[in-house]
């Protein structure tokens, strides 16, 4: 290298004329030495006298192959040197002379002709409205799969003018109803649509009324936006390579573009940052999404590669579902005229358990993957805003976050808060930021009548929502959605087992079974032996319901529980069956889906309840670090008995070993919190630990959400069930418990419920749920929330009850008029004061760690209680998980 150095003088002195020419802005060439030769020569230069070229010297001597094992790098067209494509590295790095070759002939040499044309001939042409840029951003870490996110491009074509070069082989599909296929990942992949008769008349009136001929005017180009700088990652080169020469193939998606380029915004590594995780304690941890969408802007507005109207930024997991989509994308842009920003705001159900507590510019904001006016004097504007704030703290926000920010800052006045810490500099000090409040509410007072801000059905944000074909909607392209597939009664039988007590509470749920949409071939009734069984279900149902009579207390349902499926899942009778049960499973492989909650502090271990569950779990599989909720879990009958099995021979059969050795705790705490008996997360800890544990695929709801199977609908009830008739009478007066209600917009489920409700309750026709109004920030909440470890938000009656300990009593029998003798077993205090003594003269004193009988009954009986009856995440709430998400600002959106 130091000899080439020294030698690279002599050698510019024999390629060069030696001096600047007259406008010392470069050197005059030889005119007998080639320009490519000398491109050639340069580059070979590089490998030792740059940085970059170093770094690739790294790579290959790490990977164990040398320059000659890459392909052949050869003249490169005159082209490459020119604006704009000299303003791209790839161009001058790309080793595929192929697909440089390629880009001359079909691409470089028409668009010279063309213009050529236009100057020439005086005719008229046609008349353009639209010219439409579709940038593809992407970064060094998803570079290798960019070629794969094209996939659909093909199957679905973006235009009527790609359906038709396409010929016989897109007869079969159709522009509206989509067949997929995905990878056990759940990510999407549509794949061809289904056959119908072109010749109905639904099929033109469908597509008349979106416009699909908009590409009779208007035009639309491609731009592989890498995040970083070409030249110095060979991954993101081959990549653009693989995608070019797909779209100089004869045929296919690039029949409905007229160009596509290859693009940078060269942030350098260091800097192109995306770290959802240090949100709180890092401003600058979106800066590289941020920076990449200003250079896409500022990029497109120049002109440089074209005159454009605007921009489509089209990340990777925007995913076309049906045909046609760009025609009907470039109609929408003419409707909605004038327009800063058009896209789509959230449009899942994952915000639903916390939406009263979103902040309005989080409910409002138009997710990034939208339709850019780059000639919008308010989105130059807020663009130059963003740039402007680049080193300082509000860099920590989402740019399209950040832009609805300025937007509700300028028309109602909320300014945003941000993390404590990013609020600190260096010296640990508080940063003053300047007010802007005054120069948005301008911005607003000129454009807020124009509607800047508009959202199309077209697009819909996910933002990594779960989903099955159903929740689809109008939608074309639907961003950060995983697809999976719904239950196949074919393939998946399920029961259904509820843990009942003494108050026929189960009616409810299995007289509106028929009501639901859910996958039961079979209930299983868990009662007390005290309890009567019913011979009448066959008249409230046409699924088969049958009475078990427990032999074991009911925490013990779990496993006690008679299952002849190979499936089944647990509730209890405060609860009823969803509208809609939506079960998941990954396609072709078809494990089920199971929600998880993180193992961490602000997801669990500040609840006792939660905590304890996990100890539990550790004794199966130490390390264990997630939270499965008993009613979340589709349990395997066959694992259920090889699981409850070793359970017991640890536990006892009734549970009565599990904190035995747990007295110093005892002692000093009174008592523990924590499950009585096998929960599911324990069952998947100890399935984890067998090497079994792939029969699922589990999903993280802090990330993606999850819809409950079951909602609880006596929560009151569940109150007053655990209180002995004492504890009853020093809490309420009988005489008031008919006039208390409960508060929750999701038991609501029809739309007339919902709009009815007198609480505000908004309807979502997509999803068929109900959810809570938006509030402006820091509004106080249509429902009071109970805090956790209990579940879903209930109502203290105007102060009466006190919030519920988690878990709560099992319920406790009304005072029968004649006692069996079986019926102290059931009772909850005498059982467990019988079972105390009964230790204590088995010489358990040390375990009681001297607390009296009655208040070790009273420990006892809460711990005890049904885990059943803790519906979100054993001991954590559904909003406790949400305002955790909600504190993580949803950085997938």
């Amino acid at each position: 290298g130091v000899l080439f150095a020294l030698f690279l003088p002599l050698l510019t002195d024999t390629l060069f004329g030696g001096s600047l020419d007259d406008s010392g802005s470069g050197f005059f060439v030889i005119t007998n030495v080639p320009r490519n030769i000398i491109t050639s020569i340069l580059k070979g230069a590089s490998e030792y006298l740059t940085p970059a070229g170093a770094r690739r010297r790294r790579q290959r001597l790490n990977d164990g192959t040398s320059r000659e094992d890459d392909e052949f790098v050869g003249p490169r067209p005159n082209f490459v040197f020119e604006h704009p494509y000299v303003s791209s590295s790839y161009y001058t790095s790309t080793k595929s002379i192929k697909t440089l070759i390629s880009t001359e002939e079909i691409q470089v040499r028409r668009n010279i002709i063309q213009q050529q044309q236009r100057e020439e001939d005086q005719s008229p042409q046609r008349e353009i409205k639209t010219r439409l840029a579709i940038v593809r951003p992407f970064c060094e870490f998803d570079a290798e799969a960019l070629p794969t996110t094209f996939t659909c491009w093909n199957a679905l074509p973006p235009c009527k003018a790609a359906q038709d070069d396409l010929g016989d082989e897109y007869d079969d599909y159709e522009p509206y109803m989509t067949e997929y296929q995905m990878g056990d990942d759940g990510e999407f992949r549509p794949v061809r649509n289904k056959t119908i008769d072109r010749s109905n008349e639904m099929y033109h009136a469908f597509f008349d009324s979106v416009g699909s001929d908009a590409m009779k005017s208007a035009t639309a180009d491609v731009f592989l936006f890498y995040s970083q700088t070409f030249s110095e990652n060979d991954v993101a080169i081959k990549a653009v390579d693989t995608i070019i020469d797909q779209f100089f193939e004869p045929g296919g998606w690039s029949q409905c573009f007229e160009n596509i380029y290859a693009i940078e915004a060269n942030i350098p590594q260091e800097l192109d940052l995306y770290i959802p995780s240090a949100q709180e304690e890092l401003y600058n941890w979106v800066n590289g999404p941020n920076r990449q969408f200003e250079a896409a802007f500022r990029i497109i507005q120049s002109g440089e590669w074209g005159e454009y109207d605007g921009f489509y930024l089209m990340e990777g997991d925007s995913v076309p579902i049906k045909a046609h989509w760009l025609d009907v994308v470039l109609s929408e842009i003419d409707v909605n005229r004038p327009f800063a920003i058009l896209g789509a705001q959230y449009d899942g159900d994952k915000w639903d358990n916390f939406y009263e507590k979103i902040p309005i510019s989080l409910l409002h904001h138009t997710n990034g993957n939208a339709i850019y006016n780059t000639s919008h004097p308010l989105l130059e504007r807020l663009v130059g805003q963003l740039e402007v704030e680049a080193p300082c703290p509000y860099n920590s926000i989402p740019y399209d976050y950040r832009m609805s920010q300025m937007w509700v800052e300028g028309t109602l006045g909320i300014v945003p808060k941000l993390a404590p810490k990013i609020m600190l500099n260096e010296e640990g000090e508080n940063i003053t930021l300047s007010n802007n409040t005054d120069m948005f509410n301008k911005w607003a007072e000129i454009w807020e009548e124009e509607d800047p801000f508009k959202y199309t059905p077209v697009i819909h944000n996910y933002a990594a929502t779960n989903l099955i074909p159903r929740h689809l909607g109008p939608e074309y392209i639907i961003h950060g959605a995983k697809l999976y597939s719904p239950w196949d009664p074919t393939k998946t039988e399920v029961t259904l087992v509820v843990s009942e007590w003494f108050f026929d509470r189960s009616l409810h749920l299995i007289q509106h079974l028929d009501d639901k949409d859910h996958p039961f071939s079979e209930v299983v009734v868990m009662v007390p032996p005290a309890a009567a069984a019913h011979d009448d279900y066959d008249l409230m149902t046409e699924v088969p319901v049958r009475t078990q009579h427990r032999g074991a207390p009911d925490f013990m349902d779990l496993c006690e529980a008679d299952i002849k499926t190979d499936w089944f899942m647990i509730t209890n009778s405060y609860h009823h069956v969803a509208r809609h049960v939506d079960l998941m499973f990954t396609p072709g492989t078809f494990k089920p889906v199971i929600p998880f909650t993180p193992a961490t502090y602000a997801f669990c271990f500040k609840y006792p309840y939660c905590k304890e569950t996990i100890n539990l779990a550790q004794r199966f599989n130490p390390g264990h670090d997630k939270v499965v909720q008993d009613m979340d879990m589709l349990y395997n009958t066959e694992m259920r008995n090889a699981f409850c099995k070793e359970w017991k021979e640890e536990n006892g059969e009734e549970g009565e070993l599990m904190y035995k050795s747990q007295q110093r705790r005892l002692m000093f705490r009174k008592k523990i919190i924590g499950p009585p008996g096998p929960t599911g997360t324990s069952y998947y800890a100890w399935l984890v630990r067998e090497g079994k544990d792939g029969m699922y695929k589990l999903t993280d709801r802090s990330l993606y959400g999850a819809r409950p199977p079951f909602v609880k609908i006596f929560a009151k009830e569940e109150k007053l069930d655990g209180m002995s008739e004492d504890e009853l009478a020093k809490r309420i007066g009988m005489t008031l418990l008919d006039n208390s209600t409960d508060c929750n917009c999701m038991e609501f489920e029809t739309e007339t419920d919902c709009e009815d409700s007198g609480i505000g309750c908004i309807w979502r026709p997509l999803f068929e749920s109900c959810h809570p109004p938006e509030l402006i920030d820091g509004s106080a909440p249509i429902c009071p929330t109970t805090e956790a470890p209990t579940s879903a938000p209930t109502v203290s009656m105007d102060g009466i009850f006190d919030e519920t300990d988690s878990p709560t009593s099992s319920p406790v029998e009304p005072e029968p008029e004649k006692d069996s003798w079986y019926v102290n077993l059931f009772k909850t205090r005498e059982s467990e004061e019988e079972k105390i003594n009964s230790f204590n003269e088995e010489g358990g004193d040390s375990y009681l760690g001297g607390l009296d009988v009655n208040e070790i009954g009273r420990a006892r009986r809460a711990r005890r209680a049904d885990s059943l009856n803790v519906d979100v995440n054993d001991g954590i709430s559904e909003n406790d998980i949400g305002i955790q998400a909600l504190e993580r600002k949803e950085s997938d959106l």
